[in-house]
């Protein structure tokens, strides 16, 4: 008895979760550049004309995008997927905002070869 009442009280905290996350998703859409969670990413001490330090700098930036987005709730599936994609997301701005094309290229090859 007492483990069907559990089953039911997280059957109902898994319904209300999804509900929630797509209110989330849709207050989400609509917050503004300056409303994204950030992290500074320091790398004057890298020289960006060579591939070493655009590598360097890109696994900064991929280190600080993942501490940023990170998911509250890691065991739903779907909150997974929204902090891939803020990952995602986050690196492409940040290498935008850096605008160094040894970076820019070392970016490019990293999201050609993952498709």
């Amino acid at each position: 008895m007492i483990r069907h009442v559990k089953l039911r009280t997280v059957v109902a905290c898994c319904l209300l979760a999804t509900s929630l996350s797509s209110l989330a998703a849709v207050s989400a859409s609509t917050a503004t550049d300056d409303d994204h969670p950030s992290r500074v990413v320091k790398f004057a001490d890298l020289d960006l004309t060579h591939n070493q330090g655009a590598a360097v700098l890109y696994t900064r930036i991929r280190s600080a995008a993942k501490a940023v987005c990170l998911p509250q709730y890691n065991w739903l599936m779907e909150m997974r997927e929204i902090s891939a994609q803020c990952r995602e997301q986050a690196i492409a701005r940040a290498v935008a905002e850096v605008n160094a094309p040894a970076l820019t290229a070392y970016y490019q090859g990293r999201t050609e070869a993952k498709r």
